[in-house]
């Protein structure tokens, strides 16, 4: 698969949506289907949870990633 990185601003509404929707699949132990620019894909059950908070230049940026391998 090609290399991507994709950020896209969205609604919340949207946001909100999607974080319940994920917190949910997280407490019930289930993979997450989810869909970003046109690709669709499932996050498994067991992705790595991260909290990220950077700094740069007096930017902040605070994400909340999940990450896996195809190997997974």
């Amino acid at each position: 698969m090609a290399d991507r990185d994709i950020e896209k601003n969205v609604p919340v509404t949207q946001f909100v949506d999607t974080l319940r929707r994920l917190a949910d699949s997280l407490e019930a132990g289930e993979s997450f289907r989810v869909q970003v620019q046109n690709r669709r894909f499932t996050v498994p059950a067991d992705a790595e949870i991260v909290i990220e908070h950077e700094v740069e230049d007096g930017s902040h940026e605070f994400a909340l990633e999940m990450q896996w391998s195809d190997d997974d």
